[in-house]
Protein backbone atom coordinates (compact mmCIF):
# COMPACT_ATOMS: atom_id res chain seq x y z
CA UNK A 1 0.00 0.00 0.00
CA UNK A 2 1.51 3.26 -1.18
CA UNK A 3 1.00 6.20 1.12
CA UNK A 4 1.34 9.81 0.13
CA UNK A 5 1.89 12.34 2.86
CA UNK A 6 -1.67 13.64 2.36
CA UNK A 7 -2.95 10.23 3.51
CA UNK A 8 -0.66 10.25 6.55
CA UNK A 9 -1.74 13.79 7.38
CA UNK A 10 -5.42 12.83 7.14
CA UNK A 11 -4.85 9.83 9.41
CA UNK A 12 -3.18 12.07 11.97
CA UNK A 13 -5.92 14.70 11.75
CA UNK A 14 -3.79 17.22 9.87
CA UNK A 15 -5.41 18.61 6.74
CA UNK A 16 -3.02 18.85 3.80
CA UNK A 17 -2.65 22.18 2.08
CA UNK A 18 -4.61 22.43 -1.16
CA UNK A 19 -2.47 22.53 -4.24
CA UNK A 20 -3.57 24.28 -7.40
CA UNK A 21 -3.22 22.61 -10.80
CA UNK A 22 -0.48 25.10 -11.64
CA UNK A 23 1.48 24.21 -8.47
CA UNK A 24 1.23 20.51 -9.29
CA UNK A 25 2.53 21.12 -12.82
CA UNK A 26 5.48 23.16 -11.59
CA UNK A 27 6.48 20.72 -8.87
CA UNK A 28 10.19 20.08 -8.85
CA UNK A 29 11.99 16.76 -8.67
CA UNK A 30 10.14 13.80 -7.18
CA UNK A 31 11.74 12.27 -4.10
CA UNK A 32 10.63 8.97 -2.60
CA UNK A 33 11.19 9.12 1.15
CA UNK A 34 11.15 5.73 2.90
CA UNK A 35 11.11 6.12 6.69
CA UNK A 36 9.17 4.25 9.39
CA UNK A 37 9.01 7.20 11.83
CA UNK A 38 5.89 9.08 10.68
CA UNK A 39 6.80 12.27 12.58
CA UNK A 40 10.24 12.39 11.02
CA UNK A 41 8.70 11.63 7.65
CA UNK A 42 6.26 14.52 8.03
CA UNK A 43 9.03 16.91 9.07
CA UNK A 44 11.16 16.03 6.04
CA UNK A 45 8.18 16.11 3.70
CA UNK A 46 7.29 19.62 4.84
CA UNK A 47 10.90 20.77 4.41
CA UNK A 48 11.35 19.19 0.98
CA UNK A 49 8.01 20.50 -0.31
CA UNK A 50 8.85 24.01 0.90
CA UNK A 51 11.99 23.71 -1.24
CA UNK A 52 9.98 22.78 -4.36
CA UNK A 53 10.15 18.99 -4.29
CA UNK A 54 7.29 16.56 -4.82
CA UNK A 55 7.45 13.94 -2.05
CA UNK A 56 6.14 10.40 -2.17
CA UNK A 57 6.45 8.52 1.09
CA UNK A 58 6.43 4.99 2.39
CA UNK A 59 6.50 3.78 5.98
CA UNK A 60 8.36 0.49 5.45
CA UNK A 61 10.57 -1.29 2.94
CA UNK A 62 7.77 -3.18 1.21
CA UNK A 63 5.75 0.00 0.63
CA UNK A 64 8.93 1.69 -0.50
CA UNK A 65 9.73 -1.02 -3.03
CA UNK A 66 6.21 -0.87 -4.46
CA UNK A 67 6.38 2.92 -4.69
CA UNK A 68 9.81 2.86 -6.31
CA UNK A 69 8.66 0.41 -8.95
CA UNK A 70 5.28 2.06 -9.59
CA UNK A 71 6.21 5.75 -9.49
CA UNK A 72 8.68 7.81 -11.48
CA UNK A 73 11.12 9.18 -8.93
CA UNK A 74 14.25 11.24 -9.34
CA UNK A 75 15.88 10.16 -6.08
CA UNK A 76 15.20 7.88 -3.11
CA UNK A 77 15.97 8.72 0.52
CA UNK A 78 16.03 5.51 2.48
CA UNK A 79 16.25 4.49 6.13
CA UNK A 80 17.86 1.14 6.94
CA UNK A 81 16.01 -0.18 10.01
CA UNK A 82 12.36 -0.58 9.06
CA UNK A 83 9.58 -3.10 9.55
CA UNK A 84 8.62 -5.75 6.98
CA UNK A 85 11.69 -5.23 4.78
CA UNK A 86 14.89 -3.45 5.73
CA UNK A 87 16.08 -0.56 3.64
CA UNK A 88 19.07 -2.44 2.26
CA UNK A 89 16.98 -5.52 1.42
CA UNK A 90 14.47 -3.23 -0.30
CA UNK A 91 17.27 -1.58 -2.26
CA UNK A 92 18.74 -4.93 -3.26
CA UNK A 93 15.39 -5.98 -4.75
CA UNK A 94 14.91 -2.59 -6.40
CA UNK A 95 18.34 -2.74 -8.07
CA UNK A 96 17.37 -6.09 -9.66
CA UNK A 97 14.62 -4.34 -11.64
CA UNK A 98 15.57 -2.38 -14.75
CA UNK A 99 13.77 0.67 -13.31
CA UNK A 100 15.99 0.58 -10.21
CA UNK A 101 19.35 0.59 -11.94
CA UNK A 102 19.88 4.33 -12.41
CA UNK A 103 17.93 6.06 -9.65
CA UNK A 104 20.23 7.68 -7.09
CA UNK A 105 19.71 6.55 -3.50
CA UNK A 106 20.77 8.34 -0.33
CA UNK A 107 20.75 6.47 2.98
CA UNK A 108 19.46 8.56 5.90
CA UNK A 109 19.84 6.57 9.10
CA UNK A 110 21.30 6.50 12.57
CA UNK A 111 23.00 3.15 11.95
CA UNK A 112 26.71 3.50 11.43
CA UNK A 113 27.88 -0.10 11.43
CA UNK A 114 30.61 -0.80 8.92
CA UNK A 115 28.80 -3.78 7.35
CA UNK A 116 25.71 -1.66 6.51
CA UNK A 117 27.88 1.08 5.03
CA UNK A 118 29.79 -1.46 2.94
CA UNK A 119 26.62 -3.15 1.66
CA UNK A 120 25.08 0.25 0.86
CA UNK A 121 28.11 1.15 -1.27
CA UNK A 122 27.91 -2.21 -3.05
CA UNK A 123 24.27 -1.40 -3.90
CA UNK A 124 25.29 1.92 -5.44
CA UNK A 125 24.20 4.26 -2.66
CA UNK A 126 25.45 7.78 -3.37
CA UNK A 127 25.83 8.83 0.25
CA UNK A 128 25.33 7.52 3.77
CA UNK A 129 23.94 10.35 5.95
CA UNK A 130 23.66 9.95 9.71
CA UNK A 131 20.38 11.59 10.82
CA UNK A 132 21.78 12.92 14.07
CA UNK A 133 24.62 14.73 12.27
CA UNK A 134 22.55 16.81 9.81
CA UNK A 135 19.66 19.25 9.99
CA UNK A 136 16.78 18.86 7.51
CA UNK A 137 18.08 21.97 5.69
CA UNK A 138 21.50 20.35 5.28
CA UNK A 139 19.90 17.15 3.98
CA UNK A 140 17.88 19.15 1.43
CA UNK A 141 21.04 20.95 0.32
CA UNK A 142 22.80 17.62 -0.25
CA UNK A 143 19.85 16.27 -2.25
CA UNK A 144 19.79 19.41 -4.39
CA UNK A 145 23.48 18.90 -5.12
CA UNK A 146 22.83 15.35 -6.33
CA UNK A 147 20.00 16.49 -8.55
CA UNK A 148 21.82 19.56 -9.83
CA UNK A 149 19.03 21.80 -8.54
Amino acid sequence: MLRHMDDIQKQSGIEPAAQTAEEKKSAGPTVLFIEDDSLLLKMYQTKFESEGFKVISALDGEEGLSAALEQNVDLIILDIMMPRLSGLDMLSKYRQDVKGKGVPVIILTNLTREEEMKRAKELGVKEFIVKADYTPSEVVRKIKDYLGK
